[in-house]
């Protein structure tokens, strides 16, 4: 993922994939025949990896504290697979195959947070976590100033007392 990450999917070539990887570029063409499918397996593995730990999650967590320490452990890799959906938007939109992998992705993701919220909440309740955290990504990626995810958690908290008085 790394070479992906840093060159983007389009510029990367199946040389430099199979010498990242450290095989032959026969062998990488065997089992995969175009980088982008390379890409699309790799992508559904992680995200199928992520979506099975949150499901977990969901079934013996305690609060909202475990997902903020899951969140806060991974946080490279998803700030990884959010530039990589970018990059997939930005530069290879016309790949039908590719942007349903991220549309597919986030629906992965959405899924499995709404999983993780009580049964009462609304069902949006997935969408609005996943919103909250990939702009919380953004943020702590492009900040001057040092961001933990306990203090931006307890911003969210102070946000839903607020939308809750209004009511």
């Amino acid at each position: 993922m790394p070479i992906f990450v840093t060159k983007g999917v389009s510029s990367v070539s199946m040389r430099e994939l199979s010498k990242e990887l450290g095989v032959s570029t026969g062998t990488l063409y065997h089992y995969f025949p175009t980088k982008e499918i390379l890409f699309e397996s790799m992508v559904k593995q992680l995200v199928a990896i992520d979506e099975k730990e949150i499901t977990e999650l969901s079934e013996s967590h305690t609060g909202l504290a475990d997902i903020m320490a899951f969140v806060a452990k991974r946080e490279g890799h998803f700030i990884n697979l959010m530039l990589l959906a970018v990059d997939v938007k930005r530069h290879l939109s016309e790949s039908s195959e590719l942007m349903q992998l991220v549309e597919d992705s986030f629906t992965s993701y959405r899924t499995a947070l709404d999983r993780f919220f009580p049964t009462n909440a609304k069902t949006n309740s997935g969408k609005a976590f996943l919103s909250f955290f990939l702009g919380a990504l953004f943020l702590k990626n492009n900040a001057t100033e040092e961001t933990n995810w306990p203090e931006l958690f307890e911003g969210l908290e102070n946000l839903m007392v607020l939308f809750q008085s209004k009511d």
